[in-house]
């Protein structure tokens, strides 16, 4: 008889290269805000978001591609890097802006946690937005998942807890759900969620990463971020190096 698959969920960087993920689905999470923009422009209708490391890279990759073909967008530390078209933000990946175009990315967390994954076996990306899409998913593949949090600066993020625990809650809801068998850290997340659910917008407002939002004046972006099932939208990482498509 198989081992019935796990789920687990990966805090902070630190202990990425301890887990062992080849074999499993990741599933990335930066909710503030580079999964959350990334999940919004495909809904949009862009072609693929390509994740970078650094703005240097980008602007390479810009440069490469035909005149009007490309968005470009990132930050650090919530603020948007010069030269670049816009910052990491969902509220500006519309129809209208994205549509028919690649966007290439870099941010502060998010982009690393994708490269930091790609030995997984498949790769979804994850936000409130898309959290019952990507349990419906998850549960399709019927492997083991391990949440991959971005975290901020190396530290646990509060919101990445959430959403995980919010895609695990929907994981227990679908078909073959219950044939998962949560690890202590994914109990940890979805009781986090299930404590906060009912006052996310709060709760986003209280962390590190969405007061620094609110300071800087991205209120739209941070409403957003704690929007729950608005979309069926299922990006997935493709190749290496990854873009990010519909899957």
């Amino acid at each position: 008889m198989n081992p019935p698959p796990i789920v687990s969920v990966i805090f902070e960087p630190a202990a990425r290269p301890s887990v062992v993920i080849k074999d499993a689905t990741a599933v990335i999470i930066d909710a503030i805000r580079a999964t959350t923009t990334i999940v919004t422009a495909i809904a949009a209708g862009a072609t693929e978001v390509v994740p970078y490391r650094t703005p240097e890279e980008v602007l390479a990759e810009a440069a490469r591609r035909p005149a009007g073909s490309v968005i470009t967008a990132g930050e650090r530390q919530g603020v948007r890097i010069e030269g670049l078209d816009c910052n990491n933000s969902p509220s500006v990946m519309t129809s209208d802006r994205v549509g028919g175009r690649a966007v290439l990315l870099t941010t502060t967390n998010g982009t690393q946690a994708i490269h930091d994954a790609l030995a997984a076996r498949e790769i979804l990306i994850a936000a409130m937005p898309n959290r019952r899409a990507v349990a419906r998913r998850a549960a399709a593949l019927g492997r083991s998942v391990v949440f991959v949090t971005a975290g901020t600066v190396g530290e646990v993020s509060c919101e990445d807890v959430l959403v995980a625990g919010a895609v695990i809650e929907a994981l227990g809801d679908e078909a073959g759900g219950a044939a998962f068998h949560l690890e202590d850290s994914a109990r940890l997340a979805l009781a986090a969620w299930l404590g906060s659910k009912d006052r996310l917008g709060d709760v986003f407002h209280q962390t590190r990463g969405g007061a620094r939002i609110a300071k800087l004046g991205l209120e739209a972006d941070l409403a957003i971020c704690h929007e729950v099932d608005t979309t069926a939208v299922v990006p997935v990482v493709r190749g290496e190096p990854p873009r990010v498509v519909a899957g």
